[in-house]
C-alpha cells in the first residue's frame, strides 16, 4: 500500500515538472513575439516638436500649414505743393487753390489673398526604425509635408502674385515760372502769368471754331489744342498749385488662430495714411468666423497632440472654412470665405505600407494609398 501512495506522488511531480516545462516555454514564446511584433510595429513613432528629442533619435521633422492672410492696401499718396501766386489767384478767379505744402492719403482698394507657411504649433519630430524600410517622407522648401511614399498631383503650393502698380511721374516743379527778378515785383509776375492764361485760352476757341489762316489735318488740331491744354494746366498751376500723386503700395501680414480669431493690424488716416498704431483715427480689423464645417468630426485634443507620442500613425489636419471680414473703423472693405488650416482638426492617418499625399496648402490627405 505504501509503495502504491509512493509512486503516485512521485507520478504527481513527474507530470508538474513537464507541465511547468511546456509553460516556460510557451510564456517564452509569447514574450518572444510581442518584443518581435513591438519592433515590427514601432517603425514610426511621431512626437510633438515640443517634447521631441532629436538628439537621440533617428529621424526628420515635418510642419503642417497654417494660412497667412496677406492685405495689400493700393493707397494714393499725394503731395500738395503750393504755387508761387497763389496769393494772387483772385487774378483768375481761382477757388481751390493750395495753402502750405503738405501730405494727403487716400485709400483706393483693398486686395486679400492667402498662403500657406510651416505652423509652429504643428511641427512635428518622425522618429523612425533602422532595421525596417522607412517610406520616403517629401518635404517642400517651407519644410511643409507633401507626402509620404507619393505626392498629390493636385497639391501645388500656393504662391504669392505681386502686385502691380502704375506709378506716375508728376513733375512738382513749375515750368513757367518767373523766377526772382529784379525786373518784375511778384504782383507783376503774377499778373503776366494770368495774361498767359488768357491768351491760351482764345487760341483753344479759335481752333475749336476754325478761325485759322491754315488747313490743319484733324489729328494736327487734336494734337494743337493738347498742346495748349497741357500749357494752360502749368500756367494755373502757379496760382493753384500742384497735387502730385504716387501710387503706394502697403502689405500687411495677418495670422489668426482658434484662440485669437480677431486681430486690429493698424489705422488708416487721410494725414498720415497707414500706421501700425491700432488706436489712430480708422483701425483695420481681420476677422475669422469659424463656419464649423468640421463640427460632426470628434478631434484629438490639444494634449494628445502635444503630450503624447503616436506609433505608426502620422498627424494631419482637416481644415475649417471660415467667414472673413476686413474693416476700416465702421467700413466693411472685403467679406468672403476662406479656408483657414490652423482652425481645423488634428487627425492621425495610418502609417507603414500605407502611402500617403496631402495638400500643402491645408494639411489635409488628398490621396491614400497602399503598397
Amino acid at each position: 500500500m505504501n509503495i502504491f501512495i509512493i509512486f503516485e506522488a512521485y507520478l504527481e511531480k513527474s507530470i508538474l515538472e513537464v507541465n511547468m516545462k511546456h509553460v516556460k516555454r510557451i510564456l517564452m514564446a509569447i514574450v518572444l513575439m510581442a518584443i518581435g511584433m513591438s519592433g515590427a510595429q514601432a517603425q514610426y513613432v511621431i512626437t510633438h516638436a515640443k517634447i521631441a528629442m532629436p538628439g537621440q533619435q533617428k529621424g526628420i521633422y515635418y510642419a503642417l500649414p497654417r494660412t497667412i492672410i496677406q492685405l495689400d492696401l493700393m493707397v494714393d499718396k499725394t503731395e500738395l505743393v503750393e504755387g508761387p501766386y497763389s496769393d494772387y489767384a483772385y487774378l483768375i478767379g481761382a477757388t481751390d487753390i493750395i495753402h502750405g505744402d503738405g501730405v494727403e492719403y487716400i485709400l483706393k482698394d483693398v486686395a486679400m489673398s492667402t498662403y500657406a507657411e510651416a505652423d509652429p504649433n504643428a511641427t512635428f519630430f518622425v522618429s523612425m526604425n533602422a532595421k525596417n524600410d522607412a517610406q520616403p517622407f517629401y518635404l517642400n522648401s517651407k519644410g511643409i509635408l507633401e507626402g509620404v511614399g507619393m505626392i498629390g498631383e493636385t497639391t501645388k503650393e500656393q504662391v504669392k502674385a505681386p502686385v502691380q502698380v502704375k506709378v506716375t511721374s508728376n513733375n512738382k516743379t513749375f515750368k513757367y515760372q518767373y523766377g526772382s527778378s529784379g525786373m518784375r515785383s511778384p504782383d507783376q509776375q503774377a499778373r503776366a502769368a494770368a495774361d498767359m492764361i488768357s491768351r491760351i485760352r482764345e487760341e483753344k476757341i479759335k481752333l475749336l471754331t476754325g478761325f485759322q489762316e491754315t488747313a490743319f489735318t484733324l489729328d494736327t488740331y487734336r494734337q494743337m489744342y493738347a498742346d495748349l491744354d497741357a500749357m494752360e494746366e502749368e500756367y494755373l498751376s502757379l496760382f493753384v498749385g500742384k497735387r502730385v500723386v504716387t501710387p503706394v503700395v502697403q502689405t500687411v501680414y495677418v495670422t489668426l488662430s482658434k484662440e485669437v480669431p480677431s486681430q486690429t493690424v493698424g489705422s488708416f488716416s487721410r494725414y498720415s495714411g497707414f500706421s501700425t498704431d491700432v488706436y489712430g483715427e480708422k483701425t483695420i480689423t481681420v476677422q475669422a468666423i469659424s463656419l464649423q464645417t468640421t463640427g460632426s468630426i470628434n478631434p484629438l485634443s490639444q494634449s494628445a497632440v502635444e503630450t503624447l507620442s503616436h506609433e505608426n500613425k502620422l498627424f494631419y489636419r482637416i481644415p475649417e472654412t471660415a467667414y472673413i471680414k476686413v474693416s476700416l473703423g465702421d467700413e466693411v472693405l472685403i467679406e468672403t470665405r476662406e479656408i483657414i488650416a490652423q482652425f481645423g482638426s488634428f487627425m492621425l492617418a495610418p502609417l507603414g505600407r500605407t502611402k500617403l499625399a496631402l495638400d500643402p496648402n491645408t494639411g489635409q490627405i488628398v490621396s491614400m494609398g497602399m503598397e
